[in-house]
């Protein structure tokens, strides 16, 4: 999937999602390994799966 193809919403998964001052902040996980940002106004998303450092 090219990075700036929008992910299959059926293939979201809500992670993480919390309320700032400025709204409602959640994180997904797509099926391909990529991972998506969502707040009311932006879409951020990264185009390949990294693992956090421990």
């Amino acid at each position: 999937m090219h990075s700036r193809e929008p992910h299959d919403p059926l293939a979201l998964t809500v992670v993480s999602s919390h309320v700032t001052s400025e709204g409602v902040v959640s994180y997904l996980r797509c099926a391909c390994g990529a991972w998506e940002v969502r707040t009311a106004s932006l879409v951020g998303s990264t185009s390949r799966a990294t693992a956090a450092p421990r």
